[in-house]
C-alpha cells in the first residue's frame, strides 16, 4: 500500500485496501475505508483523478470485470460496485456516483452519468454525455436518481428516471425539464 502511495493520493493507508491485481492510473484519491478487492480470475482497471470516497467497495470475482475511465466521483454515501461471474461494469470518465448505489450485472455507465441514491442498478446502459455541470441539460450523461430496483434500463443523453421504488415503471424525463422546474 505504500508504495501506491508514491502515484496515488491515500489519506489513510491501514484503512485502504487494494488488490495487487487492480491496475491504477495516476493521482487517484482514496479516502478512509475503501477496499478494492480483485481474484486472480478478474479484473479491476481505473483510470486516472477519480475520487473514492470513504466506505467505497470494488469487488471483481470468478472471472469479473470493472472498467473505471478518469475523473469519476465515487461517493460518498457507500457506492458498491460488484461484477462476478461473467459480468462487466464499465463507468466512463466525468461520471458521479452517490449516496449508496450498487451496480452489478452487465452495465455500461456513460461518460457524465449519474447514480444518485440507494438505486441497486443491474445491467443497465446510461448514455454518455457531458457532465452534471454541462450547460445544456439534454447533453449530459443519462440520470438514475432516487433509491429502489433499476433492471435492464437504457437512458439516451438528457435521460432522468427519478423514483423511491420500480425503475421501470416510473416515467423517464428529460433533465432540461426538471432543471426548468427545479430553477424556479
Amino acid at each position: 500500500m505504500l508504495q501506491l502511495c508514491s502515484s496515488q493520493q491515500i489519506l489513510d493507508p491501514s484503512s485502504t485496501l487494494i488488490s495487487r491485481k487492480a491496475q491504477l492510473g495516476e493521482g487517484n484519491v482514496f479516502y478512509p475505508g475503501v477496499v478494492i478487492q480483485v481474484d486472480t480470475q478478474s479484473s479491476c482497471v481505473i483510470g486516472s483523478k477519480n475520487v473514492f470516497y470513504p466506505s467505497t467497495f470494488l469487488s471483481a470475482q470468478d472471472g469479473g470485470m470493472i472498467l473505471l475511465g478518469s475523473g469519476i466521483l465515487i461517493g460518498p454515501g457507500g457506492v458498491r460496485i460488484e461484477a462476478g461471474r461473467a459480468d462487466a461494469v464499465a463507468v466512463g470518465d466525468g461520471a458521479r456516483l452517490g449516496n449508496g448505489p450498487l451496480i452489478t450485472g452487465r452495465s455500461v455507465l456513460g461518460s457524465g452519468s449519474q447514480i444518485l441514491g440507494a438505486v441497486q442498478a443491474e445491467s443497465v446502459v446510461l448514455a454518455d454525455g457531458g457532465d452534471y455541470a454541462s450547460a445544456d441539460p439534454d447533453k449530459r450523461g443519462a440520470v438514475l436518481n432516487g433509491s429502489g430496483l433499476a433492471r435492464g434500463l437504457r437512458l439516451a443523453p438528457g435521460d432522468l428516471v427519478q423514483t423511491f421504488g420500480d425503475f421501470a415503471k416510473a416515467p423517464v424525463q428529460r433533465q432540461a425539464d426538471v432543471s426548468a422546474w427545479s430553477d424556479r
